[in-house]
């Protein structure tokens, strides 16, 4: 007899958590903010992460997407700083490491101290405008151009510390304007030749750049995620696109050194953790570990869910590349171990190319 009401205690212990949740998101709305304007990549991916995840929460709540872009995505980071822990409230970000490796002060809450629930990995691919002089036909042209405009967002944010740092590593003269909301802004003004150049996350190239502009324009390179063994391979999304590295060592004859480059170690410093995880789903901080664990699981079970993968790479024509949020919270952790005078570097440059 007692070992029945053990072995029933123990599976109440195990179906009530779970049953609990459920009471608890059942006719609920959750509100996910996504801290970019609409339209724009980060809002791309988020709105079909809000189609499809509901069906992996228990009581099945209701998913609203709220916009707050500006402040290169830290108002829409700061707004969820704010909210209440409740599990009511969740972000679908583009993640900004700059802003911790900056100690920009406009951050309320640090990247680090919200709770991951899960992340995707992404490149970052360079494009510019075919009839930029000299004229594009290939991707070594860029070689022979110069004075051209080349767009991204606030000084501060990872596209325009990576765009920047490769065009000063190649030795091109440009003009840097870091001055646009939201990467839906910038394919706006190379469309309409307001400047030349430009960069964009994986789903921003393949769901809007790309089949938008692939008469206008012509992609350079990829900047990869770096690999386990610590090389940078071409993502398996992009296989036919030659990473940085390769296009540097294709126009330098592979005589200049790249990685002895302090240019280049800070530019990776600052990149190899936001292309590891460059979207990310949070909570709050002190959000209840059972609410974390329950929409933890939720998004391990939407990383598997085949009606999802078909509605995203529909979408963006690839399939996410995911980190689980226990990964993607080392990930944030390990930016700690950034060196103090690669953080002082970066901090240096993004005010010269504001004063520019």
């Amino acid at each position: 007899m007692i070992r029945t009401m053990l072995a029933t205690m123990f599976a109440l212990a195990v179906v009530l958590p779970g049953g609990a949740q459920a009471q608890y998101y059942k006719g609920k709305t959750i509100i996910m903010i996504v801290n970019y304007p609409p339209g724009g990549p980060t809002d791309i991916e988020g709105r079909i992460v809000a189609q499809h995840l509901p069906d992996h929460i228990p009581g099945h709540p209701t998913i609203v997407v709220k916009n707050i872009g500006g402040g290169s995505g830290l108002l829409g980071s700061n707004e969820l700083g704010g909210a209440t822990p409740d599990g009511l409230t969740i972000g679908f970000f583009t993640l900004d490491v700059m802003a911790e490796l900056t100690d920009n002060p406009s951050v309320r809450t640090h990247f680090s101290d919200f709770v991951l629930l899960a992340g995707v990995e992404s490149p970052l691919v360079a494009y510019i405008r075919k009839d930029t002089p000299p004229g594009i036909t290939v991707p070594a042209d860029l070689m022979k151009a110069k004075d051209f405009k080349a767009l991204s967002l606030n000084a501060q944010n990872i596209n325009s510390i990576n765009q920047e740092l490769s065009l000063d590593l190649l030795g091109i003269k440009y003009q840097a304007i870091p001055a646009y909301r939201g990467l839906k802004e910038v394919e706006t003004a190379i469309l309409q030749n307001t400047g030349q150049m430009a960069n964009t996350s994986l789903s921003g190239w393949l769901g809007s750049a790309e089949p938008s502009m692939r008469d206008i324009v012509i992609p350079l390179w990829q900047l990869a995620p770096r690999g386990k063994d610590g090389s940078y391979p071409r993502s398996r999304s992009l296989p036919n696109m030659p990473t940085f590295e390769e296009f540097y060592s294709s126009v330098t004859g592979g005589n200049k050194p790249l990685a002895g480059d302090f240019r280049y170690q800070a530019m990776r410093a600052a990149c190899d953790p936001q292309l590891a995880m460059f979207r990310v789903a949070a909570m709050p901080p002190k959000s209840p570990a059972d609410v974390v664990a329950t929409m933890r699981t939720a998004f391990d079970e939407l990383w598997q869910d085949q009606d999802f993968l078909a509605g995203y790479a529909k979408v963006l024509a690839t399939k996410p590349i995911m980190v689980s949020g226990a990964d993607g919270q080392g990930i944030l952790a390990d930016l700690a171990k950034v060196p103090r005078q690669i953080k002082d570097f970066l901090v240096t440059y993004t005010n010269r190319v504001t004063e520019k």
